[in-house]
C-alpha cells in the first residue's frame, strides 16, 4: 500500500509541474515583438499577483531549509528576516518604486545611469549577472536537489535538469507574464505546503502556545550585542544595507512592481506581499523550533525540515509538501532568470550592439540570453554536487558582499540631490574589496572590534563608511546639472499617488490605510514578542 501511495505522490506531483508549465504557456500564448511585454509583462499585472510573484520569488531552499535549520539551533531571532521587511517594504512603497514607474524602467542598472552615469549602470548590471547566475541560480538548484535528495531520495543530477528544464521552458518563451502568473500559482502551492508541516507539527506538541511556555528560550526576539550569531545591534540594522538592497534594488523583487497595471498595483503588491511576510514565520521558523523540540540534539540542523516531513507526514501529505517545495525553486529561479535575461539585453546588449534594433529583435535576444544564462547556471550546479559545498551558508552570506555599496549608493541618490557620480563610481569599486578588509583585518585585529566580529555587524561597518565615502566625495565633486536631477529627488509630494489614481483609490481601497494597518499589526508582533522575551516566560533566560 505504501508503494501504491508514494507512486500516487509521484504522480499527482508530475500533474503539478505540467499545470505549472501549461500555465506558464497559456498567458503568453500571444506572442508579440514588444519589449515590455516581454520584459515588463505588457504593464497589466494586478496587485495580488505582484504580491504574491514577490514573496514566490523571495522564497527557495534558503528558507525551508535553511531558514529552518537556523530556527532550530537558534530559535524565534531569525524571524525578523521576514517581519523586519516592515522598513523595507515602506521604503520601497513611498521612496523608490514613485521613481520607478514614473520614470518608466526597465532595469535597476538603468536607474543608475539615469541618477548617476552609465558607468555605474554596467558595473551594477555585471556585478547583478555573475551574483545571481552563481548565488541566486546554480546554488539554489543544488540546494534544490540535495534537498529533495534527502526527503524524497531523488538524484541530485535529475532534479538540477528537470529544475532548469520546467522553468525555461515557460520563462524563455514567456518573459515576465509567464513567470508571475506561475508564481502565483507557486505562491499558493507553497504557502499550502509549508503550513502543512506547521500545522501537523504543532499539533505534535499541543499547539503554538504551549510550545512557546515549554521552550521560552527559543522565542527570544534579540540577543546581546557581542552575540556571535544574532547580535541586536546588527539585526536592527540590517534594513539599512541588506534589506534596502535585497526589497528596493533588487531586479528579480522589482521587476514585477515595474510590470503593474498601475501605480496603485505597484505598491499596493508590496503591501499585500507585506502581509504575507507576517505569516511566513509560521512556515519557515515555527516549524524548526517545532523539530527541535522533538527531535533534541540534530548534528546537521539542516536536516529539520526534511526529518518533519519524513517523521510526520504521510505519504499523500508529503507529496502536498514536495510540490511546496517544488514551487519555491521553481519561482525562485524563474523569477531570477528572467531578471538576467532583462539586465542583459536591456543594460549590456542595447547600449552597445542593439543601438537601432526593433523590439522584436531584443525579444530575440532576451530569449537567446535566457537560454544561456540558464544553461549556465545548470552546469554549475551540476558541477558543485561534485565539490560538497556549504550551499546554505554560501546563499546566507552573499548578500553581506554587495549589499552595503549599492544600498548606500542607491539611498543617497534617490535622498540627496547633492550626491554625484564620482561619488557613486568611487563606492562601487570600493565597497567589495573594503568588505574583505573589514572581514579579514579591521574585526579581527581591532581589540574592541573582536568582541563584535559577526557579519551582521561587519554589514553595517561597510554600510555606514559607504553612506560617509557618499557625503565627502560628493561634497567635493562637481555637483550634478539641475536637468539630470529633476524628478529624481525625493520629497513627500513624492510618496502621493497621481491625481488620477488618488480620486479612484479611496476609501478601503485606500494604499496608505492598508499599508498603515501592515505597519500596525507587525508593531503589534513586535511589542508581544518583546513583552514575552523581558516581561513574559523567557524572562531572564
Amino acid at each position: 500500500m505504501d508503494a501504491v501511495m508514494q507512486t500516487l505522490n509521484f504522480v499527482l506531483f508530475g500533474i503539478y509541474l505540467l499545470l505549472t508549465v501549461a500555465l506558464g504557456l497559456w498567458v503568453a500564448r500571444r506572442k508579440t515583438a514588444n519589449a515590455r511585454d516581454y520584459f515588463l509583462a505588457g504593464e497589466g499585472l494586478p496587485w495580488y499577483a505582484i504580491g504574491g510573484s514577490i514573496i514566490a520569488a523571495n522564497i527557495s531552499t534558503e528558507h525551508f531549509i535553511g531558514m529552518v535549520g537556523v530556527a532550530y539551533g537558534v530559535g524565534f531571532v531569525v524571524a525578523q528576516w521576514e517581519w523586519g521587511n516592515v522598513i523595507t517594504f515602506s521604503a520601497l512603497i513611498w521612496i523608490f518604486l514613485p521613481f520607478y514607474i514614473r520614470g518608466g524602467l526597465y532595469t535597476m542598472p538603468e536607474f543608475l545611469e539615469r541618477r548617476y552615469n552609465a558607468h555605474c549602470r554596467r558595473l551594477f548590471a555585471v556585478c547583478c549577472l555573475g551574483l545571481w547566475i552563481v548565488a541566486q541560480m546554480a546554488v539554489v538548484m543544488l540546494a534544490g536537489a540535495k534537498a529533495m535528495r534527502g526527503m524524497f531520495d531523488v538524484n541530485e543530477t535529475v532534479t538540477i535538469l528537470a529544475l532548469a528544464a520546467l522553468a525555461g521552458s515557460y520563462t524563455i518563451y514567456g518573459g515576465l507574464k509567464s513567470v508571475a502568473w506561475t508564481d502565483f500559482l507557486q505562491f499558493v502551492v507553497m504557502m499550502i505546503g509549508g503550513l502543512v508541516v506547521t500545522v501537523v507539527g504543532l499539533d505534535k506538541v499541543g499547539g503554538l502556545s504551549a510550545l512557546m511556555h515549554d521552550a521560552p528560550e527559543k522565542f527570544k526576539i534579540t540577543f546581546p550585542a557581542n552575540d556571535p550569531n544574532y547580535p541586536w545591534f546588527g539585526v536592527w540594522t540590517l534594513f539599512l544595507s541588506i534589506g534596502i538592497w535585497y526589497n528596493c534594488t533588487n531586479q528579480f523583487i522589482v521587476q514585477r512592481c515595474l510590470g503593474a497595471r498601475s501605480e496603485w498595483d505597484a505598491r499596493m503588491g508590496v503591501v499585500f506581499a507585506g502581509y504575507m511576510k507576517i505569516v511566513l514565520p509560521l512556515l519557515v521558523v515555527i516549524p524548526g523550533i517545532v523539530a527541535f523540540r522533538l527531535y533534541p540534539g540534530l548534528v546537521d540542523k539542516d536536516l529539520a525540515f526534511p526529518k518533519l516531513v519524513r517523521e510526520l507526514l504521510p505519504v499523500g501529505l508529503s507529496g502536498i509538501v514536495m510540490a511546496g517545495l517544488a514551487s519555491g525553486l521553481l519561482s525562485h529561479i524563474s523569477s531570477v532568470l528572467n531578471s538576467c535575461s532583462t539586465v542583459f539585453t536591456m543594460d549590456l546588449y542595447q547600449p552597445f550592439l542593439g543601438k537601432g534594433r526593433d523590439e522584436g529583435h531584443l525579444v530575440h535576444v532576451g530569449r537567446v540570453s535566457g537560454f544561456v544564462i540558464l544553461l549556465i547556471a545548470t552546469l554549475l550546479a551540476i558541477w558543485f554536487t561534485k565539490k560538497q559545498l556549504g550551499v546554505f551558508l554560501l546563499i546566507q552570506n552573499i548578500g553581506a558582499w554587495v549589499a552595503a555599496p549599492i544600498a548606500a549608493v542607491f539611498l543617497v541618490g534617490v535622498l540627496w540631490g547633492r550626491a554625484t557620480a564620482a561619488a557613486a563610481t568611487f563606492v562601487l569599486w570600493f565597497g567589495f574589496p573594503f568588505t574583505w578588509f573589514v572581514e579579514a583585518v579591521m574585526f579581527k585585529r581591532l581589540a574592541w572590534l573582536i568582541p563584535y566580529d559577526n557579519w551582521l555587524n561587519r554589514t553595517f561597518a561597510v554600510w555606514i563608511t559607504c553612506m560617509a565615502l557618499m557625503v565627502v566625495i560628493s561634497l567635493v565633486t562637481r555637483a550634478p546639472a539641475a536637468s539630470q536631477i529633476a524628478g529624481i529627488i525625493w520629497s513627500p509630494k513624492m510618496a502621493a499617488l497621481p491625481e488620477a489614481e488618488r480620486r479612484i483609490y479611496g476609501g478601503v481601497r485606500s494604499l496608505f490605510f492598508w499599508w498603515a494597518l501592515f505597519v500596525g499589526l507587525m508593531a503589534a508582533l513586535y511589542a508581544y514578542m518583546f513583552w514575552f522575551q523581558f516581561y513574559g516566560p523567557a524572562k531572564g533566560l
